[in-house]
This record gives structure tokens, sequence and C-alpha cells, in this order.
């Protein structure tokens, strides 16, 4: 459990709340510290999702510490950060991984070239072009496999 990557979701905070979503490897309630703990892998890829009262935040990250990780609050340990959005491109993030879990391969087993593609669709003008996020799946599942 030493690389694994420890984030501490509080049930209750007056600045900020958040919610994590992953292929996590395990999940467990502190009652004495009232806190979720969710373990992930190293390597895995994580959304954060930060409420704070002026603003929201996304960020993708990768359990990977290297020379330009950052340390994130509530995680236990530097990580990878391939890319924040705030505002509505949360939502545009959310719905992204949403149907990207649902209509192909998932949103998480993928090499972070995808992620940097991913956040220039994001940051787009207007919805979310699900005929370009379509093409970016396949492209990705098809090079994976050669």
């Amino acid at each position: 459990m030493i690389n694994h990557l420890e984030i501490t979701v509080p049930d209750y905070n007056s600045f900020y709340s958040l919610y994590a979503e992953g292929n996590h490897t395990w999940k467990t309630y502190d009652q004495r510290k009232k806190n979720t703990l969710i373990y992930y892998p190293p390597g895995a890829v994580v959304i954060l999702y930060y409420t704070y009262p002026t603003y929201r935040e996304g960020c993708v990250i990768r359990n990977i510490c290297e020379k330009d990780s950052l340390k994130l609050p509530c995680l236990s340990k530097n990580v990878k950060v391939l890319f924040r959005v705030r505002a509505s491109r949360v939502d545009k993030l959310r719905r992204a991984a949403g149907w990207l879990e649902k209509n192909s391969g998932g949103f998480f087993p993928h090499d972070d070239g995808f992620y940097i593609r991913l956040v220039y669709m994001i940051e787009q003008r207007g919805k979310i072009n699900y005929a370009a996020l379509r093409e970016l799946a396949e492209n990705h599942t098809d090079q994976t496999q050669i």
C-alpha cells in the first residue's frame, strides 16, 4: 500500500467538498475522523471534482510521482496532473467521462496523450462534440491494439 494513493473525502467541510471517480483498489470509512478513504493503485487515472464556495474545479490526475508532480488537497502524496478545468467545463468533463464509460472502452485505461487531446475537446466553446469524442476513443483503441 506504500505506492497507493490515498484520497481522504471528508463527510463535511466548510471550505470545499470533494468527489473522486476512478478504478479504486479499496475503499473504507474512518468513523473516528468521519472520513471516507479511497485507495488507488500506482499509475491509476482519477478524476477529482472539487467544489469551493466561489468555483468548481475538475482535475484529471495519474498516480505517478514525477519531478513536476503536485500536491493537491486531500491527497496523500504528489501526483501528475494531466489537466484541470473550471466552471462549465467541469460539467463537460463529467459528461465526456460518462459517455466514454458507457460507449467506449472507458475513461480510465488510456495513456497521457489521450487526455491531452481530450482537454482540447472540453475547452472548445459550445457543447461536447460527441462525434469527435467517438473518433478519439476509436483512434486510441486502434493504436493500443497495434
